[in-house]
């Protein structure tokens, strides 16, 4: 069904661009001598020339965006555009002219190379331009627009998540299972309590960081989340286990607080004892980076917002056209981020 409307919306096109073309061909033809010869020659002529320059352009266009898409860089992507155009436009014009009239017609080449073939040429051309450059300009403003309108969008919600983060971070019970873990750690073991302090200050030093940042790299961000972790640890011992492994490439960029973010839902919505140990873990797969827990939800979760994986996934959809996955299983809880490659 599809292929058929996409095939029908093809023909209707033809068949508006031949009708006018016809309209155009009657003005300039007048006076018509033999009514049935010039509806022939010139709905023939206007299918070709115009049907070839309409759905040979939006060829021309489609390979294009597929190199330099417009949503992503506007401005680039109208300038190859029509470049593009200016160029397809021009042979297919001398091309269509040449067979018409010296192969169909019997003219002599001097004519499509006279005044009168080359006045013929520059009007076909001039109004395709004119076309053309009118619709690319209006997809470029269009395009620039929602561009303005996504950025500021994802510079809204990277700090709704870091503010999320932040709040995380300094509500009543993360500072109070951290300063009750310290308390104990003083008196046990001085030299993990010390450790302990200088790893909770990078925490909230990395959050307050990255603020500005719409991307971060790899590295990064998972020593980040080692920091967290080794809170984590501390807290709750060999109850959780979380193994990292995903390897520190200079060109791949995530968005900030995002691996950690999904580590810490694992831990607030699943149960951590010891009869039920979670594990957790962080790795590289096909261009993605997944965290993965068992499976084993809490009946009640204190102080969800629920925006997180939501915050996360529509910043994902602005960085990159790889999509963001979250997937379930009996046992298994799977999110896998889209690692973004970064031009050097």
């Amino acid at each position: 069904m599809k292929y058929i409307k996409t095939i029908l919306r093809h023909l209707r096109d033809l068949l508006l661009i031949t009708l006018m073309g016809m309209g155009v061909s009657f003005i300039f033809a007048m006076p018509i001598n033999d009514f049935w010869d010039f509806i022939t020659w010139s709905s023939s002529f206007s299918f070709f020339i115009g049907g070839g320059l309409m759905k040979g352009n939006q060829f021309v266009s489609y390979l294009v965006k597929k190199q330099v898409a417009f949503d992503k860089e506007p401005g680039r992507a109208l300038r190859y555009n029509l470049l593009a155009m200016f160029a397809y436009t021009l042979v297919y014009i001398y091309i269509i002219n040449y067979i018409w009239f010296v192969w169909v017609y019997g003219y002599p080449p001097s004519y499509v190379h006279g005044k009168g073939g080359i006045l013929t040429m520059f009007i076909q051309f001039a109004i395709t331009a004119i076309i053309v450059a009118t619709l690319y300009s209006i997809q470029f403003f269009k395009s620039w627009r929602e561009l303005a309108i996504n950025e500021e969008r994802l510079k809204r919600e990277a700090i709704e998540l870091q503010y999320t983060a932040l709040k995380n971070q300094v509500n009543p019970h993360f500072l109070f299972n951290s300063l009750n873990t310290l308390s104990s750690l003083v008196y046990q073991n001085q030299e993990t309590a010390i450790k302990f302090i200088k790893q909770l200050s990078d925490v909230y030093r990395y959050v307050l960081e990255q603020k500005d940042n719409e991307l971060v790299k790899v590295g990064e961000e998972i020593n980040f989340v080692k920091k967290f972790v080794f809170l984590q640890k501390i807290r709750f011992g060999d109850n959780l286990k979380i193994e990292i492994d995903v390897p520190d490439k200079k060109n791949q960029v995530v968005a900030p607080l995002s691996l950690q973010m999904l580590v810490e839902n694992a831990i607030k919505h699943n149960i951590t004892s010891s009869d039920k140990p979670l594990k957790i873990r962080v790795f590289c797969e096909d261009g993605y980076i997944i965290v993965k827990n068992n499976l084993q939800r809490k009946s009640v979760v204190k102080d969800s917002g629920g925006i997180g994986l939501g915050n996360i996934r529509s910043r994902y959809k602005f960085l990159t056209d790889k999509e963001f996955l979250v997937e379930e299983t009996n046992d298994e809880f799977i999110v896998k981020i889209p690692v973004v490659e970064k031009e050097n």
